[in-house]
């Protein structure tokens, strides 16, 4: 039935296209100067005659020609512009369905007489936060805060965004965040996505959107909203590039280096990135539990050193080729080939008092990692005709393979120094393979100019295979660890079909949309012979409606239900070892929570924008954390919790203080509750909190600018823990010299070292205190440069949309 639906789709197509064509008809036409020469260069527009709407855009070849193909019978006129020459347009042309194909023409071009040195485009300087109606965007290309830093370091300074010391991204203060890639979800759970991004070069981001309410356009997933990462993406005519060379000092040394080239030569355009990563780094912490028992107590104090190495190569490449004016199919092949080396090394500090320990366990640690993925999109946009309706198709393949390999050495000491047994030595080897596939069809249709509906269907299939081996050496032999080794097999199939409504009344303007989605999901623990197989159907509306007081004043109001379901290594029941005391644990059982989120937004002057809403999630996946008193071991999980609250303000404020001195303030206050039982006790906790991002940029010279931000986050509650406050300052500047081809920016992030994560917990029989301090004040000097044609011409591009829930290292 499947392929006889697909079939019927692809004659539908077919008919429609063979309908709309048939009494269109082609127009030709050369574009010349005042010696006759073709000017290749040109932008040739086809104006409708009324009222001067650009409806088509085309480029000559080399001997000046131009086409015009599939227009619609009517009153036209063509203009052509390039820079040097005065701007020329031709008499109104009336065409007929019975002109088939039709000459316009030469249209001549007038030198200005003008003489100009080779004219490099730049387009105006956006504000670092911008507020759109349904989003937030962080406009961090060209910006010296993120020159050198990895995605990941760009997202930790986004407004609103903060990132725990276990890479789990909170949006707005609240976890369950779907992050998407040029609006592809990237489908990788947590931690493969904290590996994903701090191996994304942020010299190849353009910007960063924060979107807290999606439609149903989108996918459901992700309770607390999207965060969509747009990569930068050329534009210019001809052949061109952008070279970027970086070096910065932390914690240890960094490296990256980056090309993008860009080639656009009639109906093709190819493009190209790669980029590389060499960082060495770290991070501390300590950890204090106290294990309580019927005859006293046993505490532990862990201080613990991570010294990572981390490389990596980028690479992305594509073609687009439009088959006609309206239609443009394309090609594009990513991925990456990494590598991370870990050397940790903690003291733990047992006994019924620490300041006389009874003993002291010496563990260290070796991990080696490799991660390589690579992935393919086909995706092809149809324009149907000039009312827009428009007929979108994306299919995307992608493998992620990563090899973990750890080996361990624990020895006791006793008081005196002495070792009090054999030290245990143990290895760990895991590898994850994570396979994507993923195809989707999108259909807008305008009803009118206010009105249009959109539809569209999704199926994706997520399969990864986890095998983790764990061994003990006994006697000189390596022995498999029952216990912590096992074989996990996963596989999720979604599918999904979506309609939105979309009007404009006045000033009214409404959005209503319904998304269905089945989910079969199958996890399987082959070692532990433990397997959860579910199916499920769920609906998910959204509602979204604005009304325009004034050119000043403008309001909305909207409503989305949206789900968010375990991340495969969460699910994944066997033990993460980091000593034998300590190690984190799946649990298969896992739901997936459920999120109806309410927002009103005030926007004032198209400037400054208020927002402010209500957020319930059922049976929110909370982390906890739990200990057996006879074995003195601790271990993090996953479990579902009754309910989390969430009420929110977020103010954004841009605010020019002088011709020189611009400024972005965002403010995010909330209060955070969970209620629900858990771990044999019942939890019933929240806090307020508030969040404050200040971005400043300085324009000293016209060839010299200056960027500062300011970062806070209160205390607030998690689940079973309590996070301190922290914040941090970042700084920097940028030279642009060469006619402004070439840059070079210096920037220094967290300038004061304070960003220190503090997280406590006691709950239930768990008393804990964990301080963490990551790398994080880094001074980093970029220097980018651009070549090429820099002449502006336009280039057509398409977007699939969709690739988020991995987790590897």
């Amino acid at each position: 039935m499947k392929y006889i639906s697909l079939l019927n789709m692809l004659l539908l197509t077919v008919s429609v296209y063979t309908k709309v064509y048939a009494q269109e008809v082609t127009l030709r036409g050369a574009v010349v100067d005042e010696r006759n020469a073709p000017l290749d260069l040109a932008t040739v527009n086809l104006l409708r005659a009324k009222d001067s709407t650009v409806l088509k855009t085309a480029f000559p070849d080399a001997s000046g020609n131009y086409v015009f193909v599939n227009v619609t019978p009517g009153e036209y006129r063509v203009s052509a512009v390039l820079v040097g020459y005065a701007d020329a347009v031709s008499q109104v042309v009336k065409i007929t369905a019975a002109a088939g194909t039709q000459d316009l023409g030469v249209l001549l071009l007038k030198s200005t007489n003008t003489v100009l040195a080779e004219v490099a485009v730049t387009a105006p300087q956006r504000p670092l936060v911008e507020r759109k109606p349904d989003m937030l965007v962080v406009n961090v290309e060209n910006s010296t805060l993120a020159a050198g830093n990895t995605a990941m370091d760009i997202l930790e300074r986004s407004p609103g965004v903060t990132v725990d010391k276990d890479d789990n991204i909170s949006l707005m203060g609240k976890q369950g965040v779907t992050v998407m890639i040029d609006g592809k979800q990237t489908y990788l759970s947590a931690e493969q996505l904290a590996n994903f991004l701090r191996n994304t070069d942020g010299n190849t981001i353009k910007s960063i959107e924060l979107i807290t309410n999606p439609s149903s356009k989108y996918d459901a997933s992700g309770t607390a909203g999207m965060i969509n990462i747009v990569l930068k993406k050329n534009r210019m005519a001809g052949t061109n590039g952008t070279f970027t060379l970086g070096t910065g000092y932390g914690v240890g040394h960094k490296a990256n280096t980056s090309l993008n080239l860009n080639h656009k030569a009639g109906r093709f355009n190819v493009f190209g990135t790669y980029s590389y990563l060499n960082n060495r780094g770290g991070n501390e912490f300590d950890i204090f539990r106290s294990v309580v028992q019927d005859n006293g107590n046993t505490d532990f104090q862990q201080f613990a050193n991570f010294n990572r190495w981390n490389r990596s190569h980028n690479y992305r490449a594509g073609v687009d080729y439009s088959t006609s004016d309206r239609n443009v199919i394309g090609v594009l092949l990513s991925g990456y080939i990494s590598g991370n080396n870990n050397d940790n090394s903690s003291n733990t500090l047992i006994g019924r008092t620490l300041v006389a320990p009874d003993s002291t366990l010496s563990t260290a640690s070796i991990f080696e990692g490799s991660y390589t993925s690579f992935a393919v999109n086909l995706n092809n946009q149809f324009t149907i005709d000039s009312n827009g309706r428009k007929l979108v198709a994306d299919v995307d393949v992608s493998r992620f393979s990563n090899h973990n390999r750890a080996n361990y050495n624990n020895t006791f000491y006793l008081p005196s120094g002495a070792m009090k047994d054999d030290p245990l030595l143990s290895r760990s080897d895991m590898p994850t393979i994570v396979d994507i596939r993923v195809a989707k069809v999108d259909y807008t249709h305008p009803l009118g100019k206010k009105n249009k509906i959109e539809t569209g269907l999704k199926y994706s299939n997520v399969s990864s295979d986890n095998d983790m081996r764990f061994e003990n050496q006994a006697s000189g032999n390596w022995q498999n660890d029952a216990g912590r080794t096992n074989h996990f097999l996963y596989e999720e199939q979604v599918a999904a079909a979506y309609v939105n409504y979309s009007m404009q009344l006045g000033k009214w303007g409404a959005q209503a949309g319904l998304r269905g989605e089945y989910t079969l999901s199958d996890g399987n623990s082959i070692t532990m012979a433990n397997r959860v197989k579910r199916d499920y159907i769920d609906f998910f509306p959204s509602l979204f409606i604005n009304y325009n007081i004034s050119d000043d004043h403008q309001t909305g109001l909207s409503y989305s239900k949206r789900i968010n379901r375990p991340n495969y290594g969460n699910l994944n029941p066997f033990e993460y070892f980091l000593d034998q005391y300590t190690f984190e644990r799946g649990n298969p059982y896992l739901r997936p929570e459920y999120t109806h989120a309410f927002e009103a937004s005030y926007t004032l002057k198209q400037k400054y924008h208020l927002s402010a809403g209500y957020n319930r999630t059922n049976d929110v996946i909370a982390e906890s954390m739990n200990q057996e008193p006879v074995t003195k071991r601790t271990w993090v999980t996953h479990d579902n919790l009754a309910m989390q609250e969430v009420w929110f303000a977020n103010l954004n404020l841009p605010i020019k203080i002088a011709k020189y001195w611009n400024t972005t303030t965002n403010l995010n206050a909330f209060y955070m509750g969970f209620k629900g039982p858990l771990n044999g006790d019942y939890l019933e906790q929240g806090q307020f909190a508030w969040q404050l991002r200040s971005n400043h940029t300085f324009n000293i010279l016209s060839t010299l600018t200056a960027e500062a931000s300011v970062n806070y986050q209160s205390s607030l509650i998690y689940s079973v823990y309590h996070i301190g406050a922290q914040w941090s300052a970042d700084a920097g500047l940028n030279k642009s010299f060469y006619n402004k081809k070439a840059n070079l920016k210096l920037s220094v992030s967290d300038i004061f070292d304070t960003r220190i994560q503090d997280v406590r917990t006691r709950y239930n029989n768990m008393n804990a205190v964990i301080n963490q301090k990551n790398e994080t004040r880094v001074v980093r000097l970029t220097f980018t440069y651009s070549f090429g044609n820099l002449k502006n011409g336009a280039r057509r591009e398409t977007q699939s949309e969709e690739k988020s829930r991995i987790n590897m290292p």
